[in-house]
Formats: C-alpha cells, structure tokens, sequence
C-alpha cells in the first residue's frame, strides 16, 4: 500500500510540476506524513525528546580554582563535596590545620614527612633493621594491641574488610610481637637470625591500630594515640618501596590508611582518601589482581585473600568516586576476577550481596552518571528500576525466623538499605535539582517529577535512619555526608517550593538533621561544617515557611539555627546548582603550600558566575492536588499488570493538569514491590524491624498483644501491597509528628539494647 501511495505522489509531483511551479497541496510534509503511521511518528517525538535532554541538562559538576592557579573537580554526582570543601576553606582558620609533630623519633618522623612518594628505603643492612626496631618498640603492649584489634574488627570491618580477622592474626599480629619479643631476648640473636618483618605488613598493623583507637570509645575521638600509630604507618610504608615492588600488604594498608583519613579530624579532606585509593587500585592492577588468581592455579587460601582484596577496592572505589563526582580507577570490563568464597553465614551473604551489587548495578549507575555525554533519561530510569529489583539476602530479609540480631548484622542491614537509597539518590540528584530550577512552584510539572520525588523520599529515607544509626554508632563518620546531602535536598524543597504540600514534612525533616548535626559537630569538622550550611538553609527556610504557613506550623529552633549567617542575593540558587552538580566555576582561596604535618591558612570562598549561560526560567504553576495524585497513584498500584490494556494508563495520564505525565508513566513502569516514593526498602525486601529507622510511612509497626514492640516482635508482616505513603497531605507538623510515630508512647519508641549486642553500653 505505502509503495502505491509512493507511485501516486509521484505522478502527482510530475503533473503539478508540468502546469505550475508552486508545490501542489496534497503534497505538503505532514500530509505527506500520514503513510508512515502513528508509531514512527511517536518514535521521532521520543528521539526529539531524548535528543533535547542533553541541551537541558547542565550537569558537568563544578571546577574549583585558588588563587594561586590550582584547580580541583568535582563531578555531577559530587555537589555535597564541593559545597562541603569550598565552606572548609573559607571558614577554616590557620590554628585549626595545624597540629603538632607526634612524639616520634628524628628517623621515623623524617620517614612520615616523605609518604607517599618517598623512598626511605637504604642499602644499609645494620641501618634498616635499626629502623624495623624502631618500629617494633613503638608497638604497645600485646594486651593492649589486642584490645585496638578488637575495637577495629567490632566497629570498622564490618562494612569494609580488605583483610579478615584471622589473617590479621596469623599474619600480621602474631609474627610481628613474635619478632618483637624474639628482638627483646635477653640472648640477643644475631641479625642473621633474626625473623624477617616487611615494613609494609608493619604498616598494616599500625593503621589497624590507629583506626581501633580512633574507635575506642574510652577515648575522645581523633586522640592522640591513633594520629601516633598512623604516623608510624606512613614511616613504615616509606621504609619499603610503595611504587617499584609492592606486595599485597602495600594495598591493605594504603586502603586503610585512606579509611582513616576519611575519618580522622585532622585530615578531614577526602581528596586524600580518593588519591590514595588510586594509587592502591593501580598497584593491584600491577600485581595482576584484576584477572581471577583460578589462572595461576593458586592455593583457595590466597587466592581468596587476592578476590576479597581486590572486591573491597573496587567497593571503596566506586563509593568514593561517585561521592567525589570523579571517574572510578576500576574499569570492570577488565576485570573477570571471580568473588571470593566466604563459608561463614550470615556474613558470606553480606559481602557476596555488596560485590555483586557493586559489578551488576553500581558500576552501571556511576557509568552513567559520571559519564561525559548526559545519558537519556530513560536510560536513567531504567537504571533506577534495576537498583529497586536487587533482592537483599535472605539473612537480611523479613521473616528470618532468628530476630537475635548483633550488632554487626544491624549495621550491615542498615548499609544494605543505604547502599541501594544512596545509589538512587546518586542517580536522580542533578535532575531534581534541575526539577527545582525548572518549575521551582511545582516541580512535579517538570518533565524530572520523577527524580523530584525519588531524591526526596530518599532524602527522608536518609534522615530517618541517620537518627538510629548515629545512636548505635555514633563515630560512623560517613554518616554526616550523607545526612548533610539528604538535609540538602529537603531544605531545598522549603526554600524553592514553600507552599507545596510537601512542604511541612521536608521543613520538620530538616529540622531534624540540623538537630543532629549540631549534636556531632564538636565530633568532627565535617558535621560542623556541615551544620553551618544548613543553619544558613534553615533561616532562610523558617522565613519562607512562616511566610506561606503562618507561625502556628513552625516548630521553634534549635539555638544554632539562631546564628547570624550571610546570606547573599542568589546564594541559594547557586548552593542548589552546585549540589545538583551543575556546571560551575568556584573561585576560592585553596590551602595549596602545607608543611608535612598539615598547614593551611584563611580564605574567602565565593559563588560566582555560571560557566555557561542564563539561568533556567522558572514557570509558575498551580500545584496539583493531593487527592489527584494519591487517587492516580492508586490507580496505577491496582493495575493488574504492566502488560496490561493502556486504558488505565491513559485515565491516569488525563486525570491530572498539573503533574508532567513522565511521573505518572514512571509509577506505572515500576516494578509491582516497589513505588515511586521508595528506594526499594519493602516488606518483602529488607530486615526491617518495628522499631527500625528503615521502616517506611506506610509500614505499620508490629505489635504483640500486650501493646509491646520489641525485636520478638521486630518484622513487618508482609501485605500484598502498601497503603499509600500520604506525601502530598499538606499537615501541621504537630500532627504529621504524632502520625509518624503512630501513636506510640516514648517507651514503645525506646530500641531493646539487647537487639545490639557488644555494643549495648555504647547504646545506653
């Protein structure tokens, strides 16, 4: 048919062209059209669609330059570092970065001074075993080297394990205090006759140390003892050679040394952390261990201690890169190294569920969020439904029969759930931002309505944990970060949208984790720093909550959001750019000249102009209803199937004037366990307990039936589908905080300390 209609266009076409020289009206581009059907006419509007993402999306990330000429990057993914950095270095005064040399001797300080590009290695046999005893004198006692062991293994290992407890002990801490004792002998062997100790598994050693004793909870953070242990890493990691023969122990204790300075007061930059972790994922590239150690027909046990290795880099590398907005080291299409094999349960479940989670969907989510060219928002929300389909392992999940749960397995279960909300978060941030920017009165009318809401309930998601996980262990230090950019995303609600039904939940949220920062911030720079952004967030909020709610929705704040803070014309704007990554010149003043031991000076940091060019428009608009888009959401829940007829998806669509229809198409296209307002945390999905922070709005506590919620009573049963999460009812705080507890007294609110273990006193 379409090659007759050809045929007659054509005869058309020549006798128009015979008697005039005007085209003839039949034949006009859109009449012309018609043949090729409706189908490759939708497809050029999606292509149309697709095409005109790119130009929209502003999301390069920011370029950081001093003063003096230096530059720093921060990708899309990594606006909450660059806002975090470029307060640190406005607000930090010199006294602040400088710290006294530890007490060490004139040779291991000189050692210290030259990591990590050094070389202290000399050809001296007598002058570098003199430095190996050195070392081995500054060890502590046995007793209290265990005690630091134990404090690393209980409250560090358990979410990153480059090397297990027992290859700790039988190779690191037991033939090092042999050596130790074998030195202190009364006989005094020969140095013949001496064990043999590498400088690098001595540095290992001591940055456990450090780490255990940075997490002693008898001692005050970032103490004396730890910054002495991690000095003596440095010396020892020195004394051999980092770059001409590395061993495996070179990249434990580079890794742990980055877990270190991520954590530690003195160092709380992460640039560090991220080019150590660099450098260690170039060496183990160089010792071959991308490739599976099966080839080399090594023994199980090595080659399980090179998988577990080489897994845990990847992990921490691909965290760090996201966080930083910068490219991961780790490219897995060259890597077919096979996972390593634990037999311990629950725990193999753990690191099996987070490497695979890492290869499979991770590392396809920073691919493209990182990526150079902006991906197609399909591609994004194809990525989004893939992260919401990962199962948790069946230890972690509702309905295991054993509710004894340690403290160990709470906080894995709780870094499953932030694994996969922080990886939604990571994906649909920059677009929320732009949803905000575009249609800053409803942002559900931005073609982004979907990222809008998913950012913003794992923002919440975030919020709400933090308050429980910072109780168990309050020196988690990545905590902060997070609970800085999910308190981001709600302010920026409240500052850009005040009138909007969702308003009352973000304000009373940030409220929330400003109350929580100012708590942590005599802990370390970064809850500080962190606070002193959102106490300026918070001004502005309360004055625009006030405006459009009146004084009986506010609730009274905490004293430091009472601090006089500048707040410059269109400084929020930029804020929000900057944390939705896009594209920015930061010029500040960089502490770029530091002595070995850290220096840095004052500066002024400052937003200035875009680096490309006007600002996005912004579209005022009449907020939808909330009973529109709870009764379409409804609609799209009920759907017996996606496959279904498109009937439903068409009253769907058609029922709302003021939602952008991409968000009711994202709902629809969701997977049947999951919904738009979750990062994928569902009764069927994760170890929520009654009393957990992960339990969601809509999750109904358990109760027994004396009235009691406890861990006997601690998961959700499981319903063929959620109520409704009731995110857009426009409330008084007061009640939508009494809802949220559901009408439980403080004592059914109280957590049974029994739930964690070793850590009970801690809790209490």
């Amino acid at each position: 048919m379409n090659q007759r209609i050809r045929q007659l266009e054509d005869a058309l076409a020549s006798l128009q062209a015979s008697v005039s020289l005007d085209p003839h009206p039949l034949l006009r581009d859109d009449l012309l059209s018609i043949k090729s059907g409706p189908e490759i006419r939708q497809g050029e509007d999606v292509q149309s669609f697709e095409d005109s993402l790119a130009g929209t999306m502003d999301a390069f990330g920011t370029l950081e330059i001093g003063d003096g000429g230096e530059s720093r990057y921060f990708g899309s993914s990594g606006g909450s570092e660059t806002l975090l950095m470029a307060h640190a270095d406005s607000a930090t005064e010199p006294s602040e970065k400088q710290s006294e040399p530890p007490k060490m001797t004139y040779v291991l300080n000189r050692l210290a001074s030259m990591f990590p590009m050094g070389n202290g290695c000399t050809t001296d046999p007598q002058e570098y075993e003199d430095v190996i005893d050195m070392m081995l004198d500054s060890l502590p006692p046995t007793s209290r080297a265990w005690s630091l062991l134990e404090a690393y293994m209980e409250h560090a290992s358990w979410s990153f394990q480059p090397i297990k407890k027992e290859h700790l002990m039988e190779d690191f801490l037991t033939p090092i205090y042999n050596a130790k004792k074998e030195r202190e002998d009364k006989d005094d062997f020969a140095a013949t006759a001496r064990t043999q100790i590498s400088p690098h598994k001595l540095a290992v050693l001591f940055v456990v140390l450090a780490i255990g004793a940075n997490l002693d909870f008898t001692l005050h953070p970032n103490n004396e003892e730890a910054e002495i242990y991690y000095h003596h890493a440095r010396a020892a990691l020195t004394h051999g050679s980092v770059l001409d023969s590395p061993l495996m122990e070179t990249i434990v204790a580079l890794l742990l040394m980055a877990q270190y300075r991520g954590t530690a007061n003195e160092h709380p930059s992460r640039d560090s952390s991220w080019a150590l972790i660099g450098l260690a994922s170039k060496l183990a590239q160089s010792l071959g261990m991308h490739r599976d150690p099966g080839r080399w027909n090594m023994d199980e046990k090595t080659a399980n201690k090179r998988r577990r290795l080489f897994w845990e880099l990847c992990s921490i590398d691909m965290f760090i890169s996201i966080t930083m907005g910068r490219p991961p080291s780790v490219e897995l299409s060259y890597v077919d190294c096979a996972f390593p094999h634990d037999k311990t349960e629950p725990e193999a479940q753990y690191w099996n569920w987070k490497h695979h989670f890492v290869k499979e969907v991770f590392g396809p989510v920073i691919k493209a969020t990182l990526a150079a060219e902006t991906p197609s928002y399909k591609t994004i929300l194809e990525l989004d439904r893939k992260i919401r389909e990962k199962p948790f392992p069946p230890a972690f999940t509702a309905g295991n029969p054993d509710n004894d749960m340690s403290a160990e397995t709470y906080l894995q279960s709780a870094l499953l759930s932030q694994f996969r909300t922080l990886t939604v978060s990571y994906l649909h941030k920059s677009f929320f931002a732009q949803a905000l920017l575009d249609h800053p009165e409803n942002p559900l009318l931005s073609r982004y309505a979907p990222s809008f809401l998913a950012a913003s309930n794992c923002a919440s998601d975030i919020i709400r944990e933090s308050v429980m996980n910072l109780e168990i262990m309050p020196r988690w230090w990545t905590t902060w970060t997070h609970l800085f950019s999910a308190a981001m995303v709600v302010g920026s609600i409240v500052t850009s949208a005040p009138s909007s039904n969702m308003a009352s939940k973000a304000y009373l949220e940030l409220g929330i984790a400003v109350d929580l920062l100012v708590k942590g911030a005599d802990r370390t720079p970064r809850a500080r720093g962190a606070m002193e952004i959102l106490v300026r967030l918070q001004e502005k909020a309360s004055a625009l909550f006030k405006q459009s709610h009146g004084e009986s929705h506010m609730r009274s704040l905490n004293p430091a959001s009472k601090m006089t803070l500048s707040n410059k014309p269109g400084a929020t704007a930029d804020e929000l750019a900057i944390f939705g990554g896009q594209t920015r010149v930061l010029f500040t003043k960089m502490h770029v000249q530091r002595p070995p031991l850290n220096s840095g000076g004052t500066s002024d940091a400052s937003l200035t102009r875009p680096a490309t060019g006007a600002n996005p428009s912004s579209t005022s608009q009449e907020s939808v209803s909330a009973s529109d888009l709870e009764s379409s959401f409804k609609l799209s829940l009920s759907s017996t199937s996606h496959s279904g007829s498109s009937a439903g998806r068409e009253d769907m669509n058609t029922s709302l004037q003021g939602v952008h229809p991409a968000l009711m198409e994202y709902i629809y296209t969701l997977p049947s366990n999951s919904t738009a307002f979750s990062s994928g945390s569902t009764s069927t999905g994760h170890p929520e307990s009654s009393s957990s922070p992960h339990r969601h709005l809509w999750e109904q506590p358990t109760r027994s039936a004396t009235g009691t919620t406890g861990p006997s009573q601690s998961h959700l049963a499981t319903s063929s589908e959620p109520p409704i999460p009731d995110f857009f009812h426009q409330e008084p705080l007061a009640e939508y905080s009494a809802r949220m507890y559901q009408g439980q007294t403080q004592d059914d609110r109280t957590y049974d300390t029994s739930l964690f273990g070793p850590l009970e006193h801690f809790y209490q």
